[in-house]
């Protein structure tokens, strides 16, 4: 169509396109004439041929004349009569279309994507074994998303130029409305990337309806004489809100029980409240045991139930769910219940309460700790010793850079604190009382702590000061509020200490000290494990690790134990393997 209105507006009968660049002599190919004339020689006659904007496509059509004066003159007015024309067809152009059929493609793309990628690997993040790519891929879509909303806010377009070009060549958008079309494509990648989080969420198929063929096998609740009252999908939505506003769950925390429940409306079927009693909550139970520890990663699993894997991989050799995991479910369901029965809404006792979960292996063998050779060989690597730059922290050079990622992990080993305590640390959390500098750790402002007994006085042990943290923390954050790691931003969850956790598995891979059960929390371990080999106290040990302890006396009453018992404790622990 564009060509054939383009041969009726020149007036001329014969309307060839070519690709751009084309030359020919007397034998047949065209020769273009040297002064920006338009005019080609093609066997003693001339032709008028001229590009169209922004296409690698070009117009070629018979000047009728062997004479260049004459083919010169018919070029001019030709050239007048294109200049119009492409003037006319780029007001015709809609953006709005265009742009719709590339956020169309960019989700298709980003479809087709997600079925390319094998189950238990990242989509978008650079994730590598023992991550969780959920949640490794939520955090680089949001990191892409803020990027793209910063760029068009600023009118930046600088990473789609080349996506710029293709869609102006493709549909023949004029040069002078490239702005318009850079704005309109920016806004197509915000929206593709907040497509791209939805997948992430909820999948790439739409959900499937609810209505159960005749074949398909029937819930056991449903089986049962239905209660009055409301249904079990009336009152989570609230229950929900309730608990993400009111109480201290966190966004990974509403995450994991929406699952919960989801899975639980799908084995018992969504019934009035009333109607769930403990054999509902044990055929949860039988199915959570039998479902394979890796039933959401998997492909072979994607389409089906839980009931389906559970019922398909019975006779499998297959490592099942933890017994952890399987409590936090009941955890969840326990909850909600308890919830249910305070506001009257649930008669009689709890139906998720009296399950047993039986951890098998001791506690202490789960984990590894950091010690002996290992120990020594990793603050023997480039971090502490020496570095090649800032980017490549596991060659080995001549520089030692002093930020986050020499310090959490020396705060680590000596402290025994959890990861995310450290990581969102400011200034004003480094406070001083008598000769005793030591860290407040809290909740305020966005700062998490996992429960109440997690908010305590940490001193600073003597080798951190020896080494000079005191002094970093001032070059680093002079103001009260200032983060003592600001290279760490909130990331999943909420988190700072997410992308630092990302980092440290990629660098003991790098310099050979990776291992399962052997991370930044085998610390903690260690730390535990050198103050009872020092004879400390157990209430002192769970207050300087923020253990709520086990007794009613340890829960209730240890409140703010005198600093210089804490200090002269945690300044019992000692590490001869490094040597820094």
């Amino acid at each position: 169509m564009f060509f054939l209105r383009l041969q009726k507006k020149l007036g001329h009968s014969e309307l060839v396109p070519r690709p751009a660049g084309s030359r020919s002599n007397d034998d047949g190919v065209p020769t273009l004439f040297p002064q920006r004339s338009h005019i080609a020689l093609k066997r003693h006659r001339f032709f008028y041929r001229r590009r169209i904007p922004g296409s690698r496509l070009e117009v070629s059509l018979p000047l009728g004349t062997s004479d260049y004066r004459e083919a010169q003159y018919l070029a001019r007015m030709l050239d007048r009569k294109f200049v119009r024309l492409m003037a006319s067809l780029s007001s015709m152009v809609d953006l709005q279309s265009v742009l719709r059929r590339e956020l169309l493609r960019v989700i298709e793309n980003d479809r087709q994507r997600h079925i390319a990628t094998p189950a238990g690997q990242a989509v978008y993040a650079h994730a590598v074994e023992g991550w969780n790519v959920l949640a490794a891929d939520l955090e680089q879509v949001d990191l892409d998303l803020a990027d793209a909303r910063r760029d068009l806010a600023r009118r930046h377009t600088p990473g789609i130029e080349e996506w710029v070009d293709d869609v102006m060549a493709e549909f023949g958008i004029p040069q002078e409305r490239r702005a318009e079309l850079a704005l309109g494509l920016a806004q197509v990648r915000i929206q593709g990337l907040e497509q791209s989080r939805r997948h992430l969420q909820f999948g790439i198929t739409p959900e499937v309806s609810a209505q159960l063929p005749v074949s398909a096998p029937v819930p056991l609740a449903s089986l049962e004489a239905p209660s009055e009252g409301p249904k079990l999908s009336d009152l989570l939505p609230g229950f929900i809100e309730f608990m993400t506003t009111e109480s201290d769950w966190r966004p990974q925390t509403v995450l994991q029980n929406k699952n919960t429940y989801r899975m639980f409306e799908q084995v018992c079927g969504d019934l009035p409240v009333q109607s769930y009693k403990k054999r509902h909550l044990a055929q949860m139970y039988d199915l959570l045991r039998a479902l394979p520890a890796m039933y959401g990663k998997a492909a072979r699993w994607k389409s089906m139930t839980p009931m389906e894997i559970a019922e398909s991989t019975k006779d499998e050799d297959l490592e099942r769910l933890a017994m952890k995991t399987l409590k936090r479910h009941f955890a969840a369901l326990g909850t909600f219940f308890t919830h249910l029965i305070k506001r009257g809404q649930y008669e009689g006792a709890n139906p998720a309460h009296g399950f047993d979960f039986p951890m098998k292996g001791r506690a202490n063998q789960k984990r590894k700790m950091w010690e002996g050779d290992k120990l020594k060989r990793l603050f023997e690597s480039p971090v502490w010793t020496g570095c090649k730059s800032k980017a490549s922290r596991g060659k080995p050079g001549t520089y030692v850079i002093k930020d986050d990622k020499y310090w959490l992990p020396l705060l680590g080993l000596y402290h025994g604190n959890r990861l995310e305590e450290f990581a969102q640390l400011a200034r004003e959390d480094v406070r001083q009382e008598d000769d005793i500098i030591y860290l407040d750790i809290n909740d305020e402002g966005t700062k998490q702590v996992k429960n109440d007994q997690s908010k305590r006085r940490v001193p600073i042990h003597p080798k951190l000061i020896e080494l000079g943290f005191l002094e970093y923390v001032a070059a680093i954050a002079p103001a009260p509020g200032d983060a003592i790691f600001p290279q760490l931003s909130l990331g999943t969850f909420e988190k700072r200490g997410h992308s630092f956790s990302q980092w440290w598995t990629r660098y003991r891979r790098q310099i050979g000290l990776y291992e399962k059960a052997l991370d930044y929390h085998s610390f903690r371990h260690g730390v535990t494990t050198k103050l009872y080999a020092a004879d400390v106290s157990e209430p002192i040990i769970d207050e300087l690790t923020g253990h709520e302890g086990q007794g009613t006396s340890r829960r209730v009453y240890k409140k703010d134990m005198p600093l210089r018992k804490l200090y002269e404790a945690i300044a019992k622990v000692e590490w001869p393997e490094v040597a820094i």
